[in-house]
């Protein structure tokens, strides 16, 4: 089976209802990507990545490399034989005030880094949402965005999210086309998994 093209704008829709966490990649024609699952009560963080809604084909692996830390490795290999496609860090203790997220290929080289684009909307989007019966809904119209760079510092990529009562949803659309002909064109997508599962661990 022919997988679904990599059409952007990419969709990556977060379950709320679920014991484990679980993501939903579409590209722009709304074809299913990825069906992601997190395994729960592990010590480090494990996520399988299926070709298939059913999660019945697994195509990647991603495992963080210590049980907790701010400077946590989550290496990404495919299912079928270890094979190295990349890893997504987070960038240190400044984190806490501003996301920030380095991805490396294969061969551990910089290929992309996240950073969130203003951090005082995370504030006020924590704020509002603490506001009885009307903060939910006001904050569905707060949309904190996320901003993708090459080594250049060149912006390739811009993520948004937004959600509603049922669903987080992250959008990833390209802004440049990116330069690196010799990467694995699925680690954009993967990476955008890992980091915005991070991202919603800070929720």
């Amino acid at each position: 089976m022919t997988a679904p093209a990599l059409t952007f704008p990419l969709k990556a829709t977060f379950r709320i209802l679920t014991l484990s966490p679980e993501v939903r990649v579409e590209n722009a024609r709304g074809e299913l990507l990825l069906q992601v699952k997190q395994k729960l009560l592990t010590l480090r963080e494990a996520t399988t990545v299926f070709a298939d809604e059913a999660k019945t084909v697994p195509v990647y692996k991603m495992l963080a490399d210590r049980v907790i830390g701010f400077r946590a490795v989550h290496r990404i290999t495919r299912a079928s034989d270890g094979a190295p496609i990349g890893a997504v860090k987070a960038g240190g203790l400044r984190t806490i005030w501003q996301a920030r997220y380095e991805v490396t290929d294969a061969k551990d080289r910089l290929v992309f880094k996240i950073r969130e684009e203003n951090p005082w909307i995370k504030v006020i989007d924590a704020i509002v949402d603490e506001i009885p019966l009307v903060g939910p809904i006001i904050a569905m119209f707060i949309n904190p965005r996320y901003l993708v760079e090459d080594e250049g510092g060149v912006l390739r990529y811009r993520i948004t999210k937004k959600r509603s009562f049922v669903a987080r949803n992250f959008m990833l659309e390209e802004i440049s086309a990116d330069q690196h002909a010799d990467i694995d064109q699925r680690l954009i997508a993967l990476a955008l998994i890992q980091a915005m599962m991070l991202e919603r661990s800070r929720d």
